[in-house]
């Protein structure tokens, strides 16, 4: 969802700043994350920022995001091995809608622009350490995540990454454009159909540690 809105403001707008790219075939990570965000920075080289996507239900839960105990590591510790070892900065990327009541708590997390609306955090981030703190220290295996427990002290609106970037820190490793590897990716555009999955395509060796989708926001 995330990125077909991003297609859609590029082709209203004509910002020809973002590009976005899709594998023609279905594909997980071995870390987890569905998304990856390269962001320019304030030094003109590229942060990476991958981003696991997790979608709330109807009573505040997160369902997907629970132990597994067949896994030996479980998703946010995958999550955190793909900062060790590319650089980045990870986050669960929480789809939780629009609020039909009020909120008992406002927000409280401030960015470069201000504290957002109860609104703007139905699209909200979450740093993977948050998670796995609260996974593996304050719940059982059995209990699930609840909105609540990252709602107002650690989800930000996810415009901290876009609109906030060249004033976050500087992650482990920065990317020059022509290291963010593309290639066996398709480019798309907002008339294009790319999002469906072509199961015929010829099938390329994707780089380590990348996701189905890639986004790069170029600001210079």
């Amino acid at each position: 969802m995330l990125t077909i809105y991003i297609v859609e403001y590029s082709a209203v707008t004509n910002d020809q700043t973002i590009e976005i790219y899709k594998l023609p075939w279905t594909v997980e990570s071995v870390y987890g994350n569905d998304i990856d965000l390269f962001i320019q920075n304030g030094e003109g080289s590229y942060n990476w920022y991958a981003l696991q996507a997790k979608v709330m239900s109807y009573n505040g839960a997160f369902k997907d995001l629970k132990y597994n105990r067949n896994e030996a590591f479980q998703q946010w510790d995958k999550l955190l091995r793909h900062e060790s070892v590319y650089g980045s900065k990870t986050f669960y990327l929480l789809y939780s809608g629009n609020s039909l009541r009020a909120p008992y708590v406002q927000p409280t997390r401030r960015d470069c622009i201000g504290i957002p609306l109860i609104s703007e955090l139905g699209l909200g981030i979450v740093e993977t350490r948050i998670v796995a703190d609260i996974r593996t220290n304050v719940l059982r295996h059995s209990q699930m995540l609840y909105f609540e427990q990252v709602f107002p002290d650690h989800l930000d609106s996810i415009r901290k990454l876009f609109c906030c970037s060249p004033h976050l820190p500087p992650k482990g490793k920065t990317f020059k454009r022509e290291e963010i590897e593309t290639f066996g990716y398709r480019q798309v555009y907002a008339d294009s159909k790319e999002f469906d999955e072509d199961r015929d395509s010829q099938r390329y060796e994707i780089p380590d540690g990348a996701a189905a989708i890639r986004m790069i926001i170029n600001y210079k």
